[in-house]
C-alpha cells in the first residue's frame, strides 16, 4: 500500500466526474439490487439527478439511501438524499447546477408532475489504474479523508 496525495487525487476525480453527464446508479431495499443510467451533474463531488417519485430508484432509495454508482474504472459508494421537487428551496443548489449543466432538459423537466431532485454523497471512491503496464487500485476515503495505492488481491 502506497499513500496518495488526497487533495491531488479527488481533484482528478472531480475533473473527470465534470466531463461527463451519464453514470450508472444502483439502489437496493429488502436484498433486491437494480440499476440504470442517469444523467447527471456534479459540484465539486455532489451529485445531481432528477427522476420521478414513483420510479424504482426512488422507492428504493426512501427505504435505503445507500447507493453506488459506477462509470468506466470507477466505482462510487454513496449516500443519496431525495431533496423535493426540482423547484423547491431545498432543492436550490441541485437545481442550479443541474441548469448550468443541463439548461435545456433541465427546463423540460423541473415542472413535471411528481418529478424529484436527488442529491448523492459519495462517501468511497475506488479507481483501477495501469502503472507501468501494471494493475493497481487507487482509494479515495472522503470520509477519512485518506488516499492510497495498492495492488489488487490475487484470488
Amino acid at each position: 500500500m502506497r499513500e496518495l496525495d488526497f487533495e491531488k487525487l479527488r481533484e482528478e476525480k472531480i475533473k473527470f466526474l465534470e466531463s461527463h453527464h451519464t453514470i450508472i446508479i444502483a439502489t437496493s431495499h429488502d436484498n433486491i439490487v437494480t440499476a440504470r443510467t442517469v444523467t447527471y451533474a456534479t459540484e465539486r463531488l455532489d451529485f445531481y439527478f432528477m427522476s420521478w417519485d414513483h420510479h424504482e430508484k426512488i422507492l428504493q432509495i426512501k427505504e435505503n439511501s445507500n447507493v453506488a454508482l459506477a462509470r468506466d474504472n470507477i466505482s462510487i459508494k454513496g449516500v443519496a438524499e431525495i431533496l423535493g421537487k426540482p423547484l423547491d428551496e431545498k432543492s436550490k443548489k441541485g437545481a442550479e447546477v443541474t441548469k448550468k449543466k443541463h439548461p435545456k432538459e433541465f427546463e423540460i423537466f423541473c415542472r413535471i408532475p411528481g418529478m424529484t431532485m436527488i442529491e448523492v454523497t459519495p462517501t468511497y471512491i475506488k479507481s483501477w489504474v495501469r502503472i507501468d503496464n501494471k494493475f493497481f487500485i487507487e482509494h479515495l476515503d472522503l470520509k477519512n479523508k485518506v488516499a492510497y495505492l495498492e495492488k489488487p488481491n490475487k484470488s
